[in-house]
């Protein structure tokens, strides 16, 4: 989960400045794909910690989490 920290927080930079447009598409994917592990490390913990749900470190993960939906083109593509 460190290396998809890492690419969550570096990822698009890295993708606007070093790489051609041609490989948005699979980026985009492995933006999704770093998400649902991020999704599934919150379920697990919410499993695993009976005073993770609804705990400061629960909303800050879910809200970073899903504020990666902004990296992802389909998305923002269909919004503007």
């Amino acid at each position: 989960m460190t290396v998809v920290t890492i690419y969550a927080l570096f990822g698009d930079d890295i993708r606007f400045i070093a790489l051609p447009k041609s490989v948005d598409e699979y980026w985009w994917t492995m933006t999704c794909i770093s998400m649902a592990m991020f999704l599934i490390e919150i379920a697990i913990a919410c499993y695993a910690k009976l005073e993770y749900p609804c705990s400061f470190y629960f909303w800050l993960d879910l809200l970073s989490t899903l504020s990666m939906i902004s990296d992802v083109g389909w998305v923002t593509d269909e919004v503007s």
